[in-house]
């Protein structure tokens, strides 16, 4: 079986996986999920973002078929870390007052790595067409895994808790733009994040 063919394969069928089962919104009525629920959804995203990994270090000098042992290293790291990633996130909210934000964390992870397969492949489709090299679309798909696994973690590291009681405040924040200290005392303008949590 062709090698492209097939890691081309595995990530539809990730994508696929995650769409299915990651994406349901969590129903608030029903305790927070359980911290082997969580740390299983780490299991998903870390596959996913360490597969991506790997081909992106497996195709550094040209991809062919005697690459597939970074694609299962980065496949086999990955998952590991992303399963203690999200066991660990739910431990800490087992332990804290309002439960929740680690299964949100890790919800936000594996959507937006799908997320960013999906236009990371449409990308790489396009760039395809006109360069008239398939692996354009394996490229793309690679990245936006990685890149939409990183906003992700922002996104749900911010997303409103449905399980917090409803006369605690909601997470709020803010993105502008505030004065600072410059080097030499003088005034500088930079990016600022506000929050309240």
């Amino acid at each position: 079986m062709n090698c492209r063919l097939l890691v081309g394969t595995t990530f539809f069928a990730l994508a696929t996986i995650f769409s299915a089962t990651a994406a349901a919104a969590p129903d608030t009525s029903a305790p927070p999920p359980s911290v082997f629920e969580t740390g299983m959804n780490g299991f998903g995203m870390g596959l996913a973002a360490g597969l991506a990994g790997g081909y992106l270090v497996a195709r550094s000098d040209g991809f062919s078929s005697r690459d597939w042992r970074p694609l299962v290293a980065g496949a086999g790291v990955g998952a590991l870390a992303g399963g203690a990633l999200g066991l660990g996130l739910a431990i800490y909210d087992s332990n804290s007052p309002v439960r929740g934000r680690g299964f949100l964390v890790m919800r936000g992870m594996g959507t937006g790595g799908v997320f960013g397969a999906v236009a990371g492949g449409i990308v790489g489709g396009l760039a395809a067409l006109g360069t008239d090299k398939p692996e354009h679309i394996l490229l793309g798909a690679a990245i936006g895994t990685l890149s939409g696994t990183a906003l992700g973690l922002v996104i749900g590291s911010l997303e409103r808790n449905p399980w917090a009681p409803q006369n605690q405040p909601r997470v709020g924040w803010n993105l502008g733009i505030a004065p600072c200290g410059g080097g030499g005392g003088r005034l500088a303008w930079g990016p600022v994040l506000s929050g309240r949590f």
